[in-house]
């Protein structure tokens, strides 16, 4: 039974937090995680508590701290050699790929040569990948034991961008989400009323959600831009809702949003304190509507919470979600921001049927941790 794990991945994010709490905590593993990016204090402390150890890069090599290249090869070399001390590993996992990460974990999975070897993609590290980022990879995947997508709509970018020895040893593997179950118990003890008056909002009114950080790929401004031109007393009644909470750092962008949110005549208001699990189910249960409009994406979590929630949502149509037409989950279709004039309103107004919202239900089966453990730890025992 494997139950030592090196976790190489963003420590400060709350996927690994999750990923590590859900399924590999859960299940007894031993982890040891190396943080790829800037440590978070507040993880830290939750790695401690739960027996987790965070690893720390303490190699600074002054010597050679003018040759970037050769400052990354010989920190590569140092820390695999300190992680052996941590070990041995019965599995390498690299979480987000890029050439040094990855050569990271192979040092460590050679020095473990029965370890098994993880490389997992989470989207933009695939979306984004430039050709000579591709030949960098190429070489460590080919070498590694398996390697994972979290959507399917992935697929066809691994086989254009990969060989096919490295495509045959990928998977579709989910990462998996607790909030649904947070979700079902707000709604037996209360309801949609009840959480539009925990943000201040009137349960009167027509509650829409525009997009989920605070980054200008959610297309604020255009969706603003489209609301601001429909008739005053089509708009007057809604309140909109951004969650602005993560995902950008622009002072001059968010001050531009604000505005265009204040000259509104509806209702307005932008979410920027950091939200947990219940609070982010409580805006779910909330919306009435949700607008997605990113340019790139596999799978959006936030796009599975406000359907499972029950919102009506208008999504772009560039953006494909093969997982959802296997379900039946229908959602409401624009290509540009100056359809969202007639769509927005007639979402407002269209009901859901009870079909659609059980097929919705489904999304708990299919993306909760107790259904996407099980491939997780038979990918670890093959």
């Amino acid at each position: 039974m494997y139950k030592r794990i090196l976790m190489i991945a963003d420590s400060a994010s709350f996927w690994t937090k999750n990923y590590v709490l859900n399924l590999l905590v859960a299940q007894g593993w031993e982890v040891v995680i190396f943080p790829i990016w800037e440590e978070s204090e507040e993880m830290n402390r939750f790695y401690a508590e739960h027996g987790v150890t965070v690893y720390h890069d303490a190699h600074r090599l002054p010597v050679i701290r003018h040759i970037p290249r050769l400052r990354m090869w010989a920190r590569i070399y140092l820390n695999a050699k300190a992680l052996q001390k941590l070990g041995p590993f019965d599995v390498v996992h690299n979480h987000i790929l890029s050439q040094r990460d990855l050569a990271l974990g192979y040092l460590v999975h050679r020095r473990n040569p029965k370890s098994s070897w993880l490389a997992s993609f989470w989207g933009s590290d695939l979306l984004r990948v430039s050709v000579r980022s591709i030949r960098q990879l190429r070489f460590f995947l080919k070498r590694c034991d398996h390697v994972t997508t979290n959507a399917e709509s992935a697929m066809p970018v691994m086989r254009k961008t990969f060989s096919e020895d490295i495509v045959q040893k990928t998977t579709v593997t989910y990462f998996g989400q607790h909030i649904y179950g947070t979700i079902d118990a707000l709604k037996a003890n209360t309801d949609k009323r009840a959480c539009k008056e925990y943000f201040g909002l009137n349960p009167d009114q027509p509650v829409l959600a525009l997009g989920y950080n605070a980054s200008p790929t959610q297309h604020h401004l255009e969706m603003l831009d489209a609301i601001g031109r429909l008739p005053a007393d089509v708009t007057r009644d809604w309140a909109l809702v951004l969650q602005i909470t993560y995902g950008s750092n622009d002072p001059a962008y968010l001050t531009q949003l604000k505005n265009a949110a204040q000259a509104l005549l509806c209702r307005t208001l932008l979410l920027t304190d950091p939200m947990d699990e219940t609070e982010c189910a409580y805006l779910r249960i909330a919306a009435d509507v949700y607008v997605h409009a990113i340019p790139t994406d596999f799978l959006s979590a936030t796009l599975r919470e406000y359907l499972y929630a029950g919102a009506q949502v208008l999504c772009g149509d560039w953006l494909p979600y093969p997982e959802f037409r296997s379900l039946g989950i229908e959602m409401i279709p624009f290509s540009t921001f100056g359809q969202l004039e007639q769509r927005l309103p007639e979402a407002v107004q269209a009901p859901i049927s009870q079909a659609q919202l059980a097929k919705r239900l489904l999304l708990k089966g299919m993306f909760s941790w107790e259904a996407v453990g099980e491939k997780w730890n038979a990918l670890y025992h093959k």
